[in-house]
């Protein structure tokens, strides 16, 4: 787990930080560097903005992480995209990076920001006409029927889906519940997105499915079940990094079994990803006044991807021929997983099963109220 952390590029970012510093400690100590250098060196401050300017250059550089850069030379004309979360952050961009090189671009989210969201691909598109957005609440399985229903009345059936990427997520959240009584974060962040993928699975043929989750699977390494799902149900027991955490694990396990089910009868490919610590409103949860998080700023730049860079990955699985099905893949490349739990097949049936079950009893409640 120590070595997964040591790669991220924002800790790689910030390690080249900490050594500028230590390099100036040592040569003032005239330990890395001669006296005489040192003396030099430290006569104008123009020679130490020389210094952190290199050095911050040098950290962007480790931030950005791994690039795709086979887009570059993509021509999607004739294939669609659909994008949940697609309002902002890494859904938005890579909306635009798609519909800037010809694909039909679908873009799903809440209502607030979804009309500017689709302007704003519209913008950057090769052809404005092939982007559209239709309203989802990944929280309300009423919202996901009604959105998927009207998407179905509306697209044309005879259209490939090229790729489904279930990119929309919610992180650290106090503890709430989603209308239908689910813990927010497993609700919107699995449960939802499973129920938007089976009602589409009719569409999705040859496809490949994407499921953004992150390295924080591994921050409370359990067996996602039943029993630890309970456990963050219960305001006692709750904990917002706990239930994020079983939630990307949950994105993994589903990617693995969607693999397992449905690529030989729908020929469907599947991946998951951390996308990495990216720039954006993710994190609006979190304790944070904002004193602190106006300090922080500079800090996110220079440690955090841009939404641009935070793309790359989904970009890589959703068109790279290099990109492993049933796998987890982090900067452009199938990487290993940080909790040993999200890679037992039995759990992933199970939890699977679980996740089935729960939904349809909650559908059944709907239908009979």
């Amino acid at each position: 787990m120590l070595v997964t952390i040591l790669r991220q590029p924002e800790v790689q970012s910030l390690l080249t930080f900490v050594s500028s510093i230590l390099i100036l400690i040592l040569s003032a100590y005239s330990i890395f560097l001669p006296s005489f250098i040192w003396t030099w060196i430290s006569a104008s401050y123009l020679y130490f903005l020389l210094y952190f300017t290199a050095v911050f250059l040098l950290m962007r550089w480790w931030a950005r992480g791994g690039r795709y850069i086979d887009i570059q030379n993509i021509d999607l004309e004739g294939q669609t995209f659909l994008i949940t979360g697609a309002a902002g952050g890494i859904g938005k961009e890579t909306a635009i990076e798609l519909a800037k090189r010809g694909a039909r671009v679908i873009l799903f989210a809440r209502r607030g920001n979804l009309v500017e969201a689709v302007a704003d691909v519209k913008k950057a598109a090769r052809s404005p006409d092939n982007v559209v957005g239709y309203v989802l609440d990944l929280s309300d399985l009423q919202s996901i029927k009604s959105c998927v229903e009207e998407f179905m009345r509306n697209e044309d059936s005879n259209r490939t889906i090229t790729t489904l990427i279930n990119n929309a997520g919610v992180m650290a959240c106090p503890y709430s519940k989603t209308k239908d009584g689910f813990e927010l974060q497993m609700g919107t962040n699995h449960f939802g997105h499973f129920y938007f993928t089976q009602l589409l699975l009719p569409r999705l043929y040859s496809s490949r499915i994407i499921n953004v989750s992150s390295l924080a699977h591994a921050l409370w390494r359990v067996p996602c079940d039943t029993a630890h799902y309970t456990q963050m149900c219960n305001p006692n027991t709750y904990n917002r990094w706990s239930a994020y955490s079983l939630s990307k694990s949950a994105n993994i396990l589903f990617t693995r079994e969607l693999q397992r089910r449905y690529s030989i009868s729908h020929k469907i490919r599947s991946y998951s990803l951390h996308p990495g610590s990216v720039n954006t409103q993710l994190d609006r949860h979190m304790s944070i006044n904002n004193i602190m998080r106006t300090l922080a700023k500079p800090i996110r730049c220079l440690l955090f991807k841009t939404p641009l860079e935070g793309t790359q990955t989904n970009l890589y699985c959703a068109l790279s021929d290099n990109a492993k099905p049933g796998s987890y893949h982090a900067d452009c490349q199938p990487t290993s997983v940080g909790n040993k739990y999200v890679e037992d097949d039995d759990i992933a049936r199970q939890w699977w099963d679980y996740t089935e079950k729960i939904i349809n009893e909650k559908l059944k409640d709907i239908e009979n109220k």
